[in-house]
């Protein structure tokens, strides 16, 4: 399969450029909200092969007021690719983003302590903040999980985003460009950027601009014609993480 092209630098996209993205992304993000966020239950927050100790593991992350049902596609096109699932339910949604990493820390660490998840090889994917509770929550954690094979953010506002303006908790805080939490963050994990991957989506009407979701020393995948929703349903996303995960199938 050939390689996505890396993010280098993109032009802006104009007044009218970001009025069409937005229209689009608002589109999309109500059908998230009419459709996927009615239907979670559907989707089993561990899917049924998940006693089969031979297959990896991937953890998947939801974004900012972003039910699990968000995942829906992605988890189905993983799971027949032979892969177990584990989604994690955020239970603190206006909390600090350190605060919903130290909840998935936990939710990660009782899931694998479990005997048939050992040794095993684990993925986690992150969407929008997702991405940034993923990289919180291993801070303390790529020592002691060495399992944990790599880290895929989704659209992830790395660099922060105005847009969080528009938002409510101190989740939205930490991701203003500049914030505190993202000036500590992105300085703590710089020895682990070799195992992270940043897929962008560009046009991104909820970061604005792709380099908000550039991070220094990860890997870059860009998704073009696609959008900060849009990529969930991508044929591309799929195939860039079965392409990942593949070589680690019955290890």
């Amino acid at each position: 399969m050939a390689a996505l092209p890396p993010i280098l630098h993109k032009p802006a996209e104009g007044l009218v450029g970001h009025a069409r993205a937005a229209a689009r992304e608002g589109y999309l993000l109500g059908l998230s909200f009419l459709f996927r966020q009615r239907v979670p239950n559907a989707i089993p927050q561990f899917s049924p092969n998940f006693q089969d100790h031979r297959l990896p593991i991937v953890f998947l992350v939801p974004g900012y007021l972003e039910n699990h049902g968000c995942f829906s596609t992605l988890y189905e096109e993983l799971l027949w690719s032979g892969v177990r699932l584990a989604l994690y339910k955020p239970r603190y949604t206006l909390a600090s983003v350190r605060e919903m990493a130290s909840d998935f820390a936990t939710f990660m660490n009782l899931t694998l302590s479990r005997e048939e998840c050992e040794n095993s090889p684990v993925f986690l994917v992150g969407h929008s903040m997702g991405g940034l509770i993923c990289r919180q929550a291993m801070l303390k954690h790529w020592q002691m999980r060495q399992q944990v094979q790599h880290l895929f953010t989704l659209a992830t506002p790395h660099q922060g985003t105005h847009m969080a303006h528009l938002g409510l908790g101190d989740c939205v805080v930490d991701m203003l460009p500049g914030s505190r939490f993202l000036s500590e963050l992105n300085k703590a994990d710089r020895a682990y950027r070799h195992k992270m991957t940043s897929v962008i989506a560009t046009p991104d009407a909820l970061l604005l601009r792709t380099k908000a979701a550039k991070l220094d020393g990860a890997r870059h995948t860009l998704l073009e014609r696609s959008g900060h929703m849009a990529l969930l349903d991508d044929a591309r996303l799929f195939n860039h993480l079965k392409a990942e995960i593949y070589p680690h199938l019955g290890a």
